[in-house]
């Protein structure tokens, strides 16, 4: 069929049922039914969600993200919320990570706007990515546990000892979204000590890596160091992905990213210059170039980004 309005001449936008994915070889535009919902009515991941379900009947009187089309059941009958005594092996949980994600809103506090204005996201930039915010941890982590039980949400490196979320206080979630699930989270913690919680035990994802599948070869791709960085340059109109430190990178990512004109986007701090190290020594051992666009010192690029925004 067409698609766009630019190809009247030779359709080009095919759907395959058997993969659950649509392409058009006239752009290279790719995704699955959520990205293309994303792209058509202009929404965030959580809005098309919505829509789809609401569109299609999927969802009764409370909405309730349903992965895959499979029917999740509650587990039954749970009287206890308290983690068991032997802790679970961590294991990453699209299912549930989806659904924290699904049963959060978007971001309204002053505190969670005024984080991402500084770091130069405003609200559109914050649906598309699929940015929510977290008011209440304890009152998550009771309906997790009702929905899912205690052990389930152990495992997925969510909770420790404790019988409740591993952080407290007002939090923004990212979204590692691909394959029309959330692989990982990011939680910015804005009202305790800890800064910045992953989920324990599971190993970092590239963040925005499904970016690569919509880049032709020899394409720009920034390689930055934090989340809030990469939708910042993406908001820019510019291709972007995140690693979350020098520790996390996988040598694995190199062919994944070898295609392409490399660009590493550090902080710059001290660890950022460990991050520029890690990635000079990834790509130059298999004789790839790669430049770098160092921000000022104690400065990341979300932040030169926010200044000329606010200027």
């Amino acid at each position: 069929m067409c698609f766009n309005g630019h190809d009247s001449a030779s359709p080009s936008f095919t759907v395959s049922k058997a993969r659950n994915n649509w392409r058009c070889f006239g752009c290279g535009e790719y995704g699955d039914a959520i990205a293309l919902v994303q792209k058509i009515h202009g929404l965030g991941f959580v809005d098309a969600c919505k829509w789809l379900c609401g569109h299609f009947g999927i969802i009764g009187s409370d909405f309730q993200f349903i992965c895959r089309a499979r029917h999740i059941s509650p587990v039954p009958n749970l009287k206890s919320i308290s983690p068991p005594n032997s802790a679970p092996t961590p294991k990453p949980d699209p299912e549930l990570y989806t659904w924290l994600v699904m049963h959060c809103g978007p971001v309204k506090a002053p505190l969670g706007t005024a984080y991402l204005r500084t770091h130069g996201i405003d609200a559109e930039l914050a649906l598309k990515f699929g940015i929510v915010e977290l008011v209440d941890p304890a009152r998550a982590y009771r309906k997790l546990v009702r929905y899912w039980g205690a052990e389930r949400v152990c495992s997925a490196g969510l909770s420790g000892s404790r019988p409740a979320l591993s952080w407290s206080g007002y939090a923004l979630i990212f979204p590692f979204i691909s394959e029309a699930a959330v692989q990982y989270l990011q939680v910015r913690c804005l009202q305790s000590s800890m800064k910045f919680f992953g989920p324990s035990g599971i190993p970092k994802p590239m963040f925005n890596s499904q970016r690569l599948s919509r880049l032709q070869p020899g394409s720009l791709i920034h390689i930055c160091e934090g989340v809030p960085d990469a939708i910042s340059i993406e908001g820019e109109g510019l291709a972007a992905v995140a690693v979350l430190g020098a520790s996390s990178f996988r040598s694995e990512w190199v062919e994944d990213l070898l295609p392409f004109e490399l660009v590493g986007v550090p902080d710059g701090d001290a660890a950022g210059g460990k991050f520029m190290k890690c990635l000079e020594k990834e790509f130059w051992a298999r004789s790839k170039s790669i430049r770098f666009a160092v921000p000022p010192e104690g400065m990341d690029a979300s932040d030169v980004i926010a200044r000329g925004k606010n200027a």
